[in-house]
């Protein structure tokens, strides 16, 4: 009943024996083949996720660039504002002083109402602080008479005194001329 051939030859079953084995080769190899695809597929998905991570943080960090160009382009607006403008506000400061030390202003005043520094409000008492108050002679120390020598006679009174030329003492003008 199950014959199919009646007397199968040596040939014929190594034939078949190699036919089964090429299938079960077959079948190992796409099951491999199968194993492997989802294998890859898992990885890529993972892969995805993480450039999908990826992006969304460079999207993000863009945007963190984005804000802080924009505040930065209006911090450096202001800050040449303020440049054009400080030496105006600063200089007014200045010639509120010198009114003040001209008036007679003390240090401490000029310190308090102008915003100028200790050393800068006493140069200004001092530059502009002294013009309006009367100048004090010095005291004056009594000298000897000196006696005068005979070689002190000799000399011709051109030499004694230089001419007045018009020239400041101790300029390079008074030196050369």
């Amino acid at each position: 009943m199950f014959e199919i051939l009646p007397n199968p030859s040596l040939d014929t079953l190594l034939i078949a024996g190699r036919a089964l084995l090429l299938v079960g080769a077959f079948w190992v190899f796409a099951l491999a083949f199968t194993r492997w695809r989802r294998a890859d597929e898992r990885s890529n998905a993972a892969l995805h996720a993480k450039l999908d991570r990826a992006f969304a943080e460079l999207r993000s960090l863009h945007e963190t660039v984005s804000v802080m160009s924009a505040r930065l382009d209006g911090m450096s607006e202001r800050s040449e504002m303020e440049s054009r403008l400080a030496p105006a506000g600063t200089q007014r400061g200045y010639d509120v002083a010198q009114r003040l030390a001209r008036n007679g202003a003390s240090v401490e005043e000029l310190i308090a109402n102008c915003g100028i520094t200790r050393h800068e409000a006493e140069l200004l008492a001092r530059l502009h602080g002294a013009r309006h108050e009367v100048p004090q002679a010095p005291a004056r120390v009594p000298q000897r008479p000196v006696q005068e020598s005979p070689r002190h006679h000799a000399q011709p009174p051109q030499q004694q005194a230089p001419a007045n030329t018009g020239r400041k003492r101790g300029s390079l003008l008074s030196v050369v001329g």
